[in-house]
């Protein structure tokens, strides 16, 4: 894998990944991607990567043609069809073919031109019957040193909408938080982008339910609340730390983290959740990557995976401006 690089927010994303398959999926996933190029005036690069196996098929078929060559006379056209011709010409745009492992061409691609952000779909040509997840996307979930934005299968694409919203993200982004010791410099990075969206800001943090044996016969709930409140006063410790301009609102559910912020995303009509990548707490901790999955498989809302590391603090002032900080109730 790439060495992991931090991300400059008030510019955004400068250089951004998007593989398509050829698929319409794909080619939504490569609207949002649009989007933050033009946002920040940068360079789209386009890959396609071949299966070698479907390639060493197809060279029979184009009469030992070269496929790297054939889908890339295709790539183009697919692109100008997906993308509206006034975005076409805001942007510049990068087009690559490659041969063989679709996530090992992907983080090769990413190193190679160097770039700041991965945006791909969930679904691909095989349609709603195969989720990418558990493979490609998944893969990258685990193992990304750079963020990776992936665009989930939404009902309203099922239908046949395909357009990002207009304004997207809208109002908000929510950002999970864990309270554990990167809690500091997770809000950071949220805050960073939802000032370069210029949305607001939602913190969550999910109690899980405790997992007691059958045998364990007294009730759990006041410890549960007792977590609850916990978690509430923290949030709203964090969330006085985020500076002026980025309203912050707090929320804490109890249940299962994935569900939850699923959930929560479609109530309040998220358009961008922000996870970053870590593993579960504990020796068998849940594997770096795997909430993030499963809300990808339960949520129709955008998620941007972001590595476990730290970003530079903005150079604004903090001190010596009041925050906003609205607090929603408990679930």
């Amino acid at each position: 894998m790439p060495k992991t690089r931090s991300f400059n927010p008030p510019g955004l994303f400068r250089s951004i990944l998007c593989p398509v398959d050829f698929s319409e999926h794909s080619a939504v996933a490569l609207r949002y991607a649009a989007i933050l190029t033009k946002q920040s005036a940068g360079r789209l690069h386009v890959l396609h990567v071949n299966d070698p196996m479907l390639a060493a098929a197809a060279a029979v078929a184009f009469a030992d043609r070269d496929y790297a060559k054939v889908a890339l006379a295709e790539l183009r056209p697919f692109v100008a069809k997906a993308l509206p011709a006034s975005t076409m010409k805001a942007i510049s745009i990068r087009y690559a073919v490659e041969t063989g492992d679709a996530t090992r061409m992907i983080v090769s691609a990413a190193q190679r031109f160097r770039c700041d952000l991965i945006v791909m779909g969930t679904h691909g040509l095989s349609g709603l019957e195969k989720v990418l997840i558990g493979s490609t996307t998944e893969r990258m979930l685990h193992r990304a040193s750079l963020p990776v934005l992936a665009i989930p299968l939404s009902p309203a694409e099922a239908m046949g909408v395909q357009e990002p919203a207009r304004l997207w993200p809208g109002a908000a982004i929510l950002a999970p938080m864990d309270l554990r010791e990167q809690s500091q410099r997770d809000i950071r990075e949220a805050e960073q982008i939802a000032r370069a969206f210029g949305t607001d800001l939602v913190l969550v943090h999910v109690v899980p339910p405790l997992q007691a044996p059958p045998w364990y016969r007294p009730d759990l709930s006041a410890h549960q609340r007792m977590q609850v409140t916990k978690a509430q006063r923290q949030l709203e410790s964090l969330a006085k730390t985020v500076g002026p301009g980025v309203t912050t609102e707090i929320r804490v559910a109890a249940g299962r983290p994935a569900d939850e912020i699923s959930a929560l995303a479609a109530e309040e009509r998220i358009g961008l959740v922000v996870m970053h990548l870590r593993r579960g707490p504990g020796l068998l901790g849940s594997r770096a990557g795997s909430i993030a999955a499963h809300v990808l498989r339960h949520a129709v809302t955008p998620v941007l995976a972001l590595p476990g590391r730290a970003v530079n603090r903005p150079s604004d002032a903090r001190a010596s401006s009041r925050k906003r900080v609205r607090t929603l109730p408990v679930r």
